[in-house]
């Protein structure tokens, strides 16, 4: 004899993992954005309206294009949030190379920037690809899974590269300069005087 079981998924249960899903991720939201500020301080502060400005227009080009927020649809958020992360780690932790090097904060900036550029556009060009090529021969799940994905990193190369240098070029300019506010160590910041 075979065993042959059934099982069935009512509506209430996916009504609960799609609850459930979502309160992760902003938990895991909150959660990276403590860790940002902890980390990098002021820039962290600025990666945290970054993220929160990523969220808002994730959910508003949600809402324009009517897309099913499913549970492999939020997968693919949550994925593109971590792009956003990275790509602003990647820019502060060359911002503090910089810093180390001796250079001013406006120096460092700018060159922190520019030598990140590269990194940042190689990860998220590739994940572009890819959900382009799994929304062409993917199906059902996996499309959605594809679409919010590369709307995703879409939206946090934007965040990433506009948004966060256009905030951090308005805290300079409030004369808002100590290395140690851009994440460098008392120590190093010392050394460097």
């Amino acid at each position: 004899l075979l065993d042959v079981e059934r099982r069935s998924a009512g509506p209430v249960l996916g009504e609960d993992a799609l609850s459930t899903s979502i309160l992760a991720a902003i938990i895991g939201i909150l959660l990276v954005m403590l860790f940002m500020i902890i980390i990098y301080r002021l820039p962290g502060i600025v990666a945290s309206i970054s993220l929160a400005a990523y969220v808002v227009i994730v959910l508003l080009v949600m809402v324009a294009t009517r897309a099913n927020l499913s549970l492999p649809g939020i997968a693919g958020i949550i994925l593109s949030i971590g792009m956003a992360v990275d790509a602003n780690v990647i820019i502060f932790e060359r911002i503090k190379d910089e810093l180390r090097l001796g250079k001013t904060t406006g120096a460092a900036m700018k060159a922190g920037f520019n030598r990140a550029l590269s990194a940042i556009m190689d990860g998220n060009i590739t994940t572009i690809i890819v959900a382009v090529v799994l929304y062409i021969f993917g199906t059902g799940t996996i499309k959605g899974f594809a679409f919010t994905l590369g709307i995703g990193i879409i939206v946090s190369l934007f965040t990433a590269i506009i948004i966060t240098r256009f905030l951090l070029k308005a805290i300079f300019d409030l004369n808002l300069r100590n290395p140690v506010l851009y994440g460098l160590s008392k120590k190093a910041a010392k050394e460097e005087k």
